[in-house]
């Protein structure tokens, strides 16, 4: 029976075998473990896991490799097999923000340009293996106001193991955080937000957040519809490794005030409805007028200091915005109070009666 002192010995021989050419991984393994056998079972058994673990999430599709150096205009996507997924060339390095390396590219000359996010952190094995768990749920969106996640998982380039992302690449130009100029200007931004949150929505409704909805990261299309550049890569980064430097930006002071004082998988919702609350602030500063004030009072609800005063999801903001937009005489139709209810709206609540439902049961039973 091994001590934890042992376990520990164990864990860190694991640990640095994986870190060399699966060809060499034996005799270091032999030169460590010297001729303690028990160690080396520990060792083996250890690999062994592993091994099963990454053939099963190889399977899924979460774990890959991107092989390659990033100086060659082909890079190949491949599974820890030896499948090909994809090629991708690699058509100019982006800005990126300091916690991901981003690369503009394409499968093929027929497919469209994509962006490649390779997260700025080394991983363990264990965090590897939660960080392709989460990017399971992005793979799985498939909203018209979210960029699809393309392929998703870990890699290694030879400095060990982090995070990918293959997404498409939202067109459109970046979102002005500068007030509107006037009533009609901020009206069409206004038509574009109700998209912007019908998308995020999606990301609510699927238990997830997006965890950065800034202006910066937002673009409008020439039909006006404003999409994020990315489905919430910082905020599953930072629930899949707590310690992580994505883990650190989401608790920045910079947003809802809850962001420095709750761990990230405390987190919800209620960050990005802060958000977008002070997007819309932005875009009515110094407007005055019937919309304007009613905007402001629905983002003053949105960056309340006490989140359970927020609204609960971004499609019951979206619904807010939708209403101020009818005309007169279909708010007439829905009643004094304009209390018709979107699709978004709907499924939160019938979300929060069946959670609601669940609790109630527990209790009695």
């Amino acid at each position: 029976m091994s001590t934890p002192r042992d376990q520990h010995r164990a864990d860190q021989i694991f640990t640095d075998a994986l870190d060399r050419p699966p060809a060499s991984r034996s005799s270091f393994i032999d030169t460590a473990c010297g001729e303690d056998e028990t160690l080396r079972a520990e060792v083996q058994d250890l690999l062994d896991h592993y091994a099963s673990a990454e053939d099963a999430l190889t399977q899924s599709r979460t774990t890959h490799r991107f092989s390659g150096r990033p100086e060659l205009d082909q890079v190949d996507l491949k599974t820890d097999t030896g499948r090909t997924v994809g090629v991708c060339r690699l058509d100019s390095r982006l800005p990126d923000d300091g916690l991901f390396e981003r690369w503009s590219t394409r499968r093929d000359a027929h497919q469209p340009p994509a962006i490649l996010a390779l997260a700025r952190q080394k991983l363990s094995v264990d965090e590897s293996r939660r960080v392709a768990m989460h990017a399971e749920f992005l793979l799985r969106l498939d909203h018209p106001g979210l960029p699809r996640v393309l392929e998703a998982g870990t890699v290694d380039l030879g400095r060990g193991p982090e995070a990918f992302f293959l997404i498409e690449q939202a067109a459109g130009d970046p979102v002005s955080d500068a007030p509107a100029r006037n009533v009609n200007e901020l009206r069409k931004r206004l038509h574009g937000f109700q998209n912007l949150c019908e998308a995020v929505q999606e990301l609510h409704f699927r238990g997830l957040i997006h965890g950065q909805l800034l202006a910066s990261r937002l673009v409008m299309d020439d039909a006006g519809m404003i999409r994020p550049m990315d489905p919430g890569m910082l905020a599953t980064l930072a629930r899949a490794v707590s310690d992580s430097a994505a883990a650190e930006a989401m608790r920045s002071t910079n947003g809802a005030p809850e962001r420095p004082v709750l761990a990230s998988q405390d987190l919800d919702a209620r960050i990005d409805i802060y958000d977008l609350g002070v997007l819309l602030q932005q875009w009515c500063e110094g407007l005055s007028g019937t919309l304007p004030e009613q905007v402001h009072e629905i983002a003053q609800q949105a960056t309340s200091h006490d989140r359970e005063a927020r609204q609960r999801a971004a499609g019951e903001l979206g619904d807010s915005i939708r209403r101020l937009l009818q005309p007169a005489a279909q708010k007439h139709e829905e009643g004094p109070h304009g209390v018709g209810l979107s699709p978004s709206t709907v499924a939160t609540l019938v979300a929060a009666a069946a959670a609601a439902a669940f609790a109630i049961g527990a209790l009695v039973f």
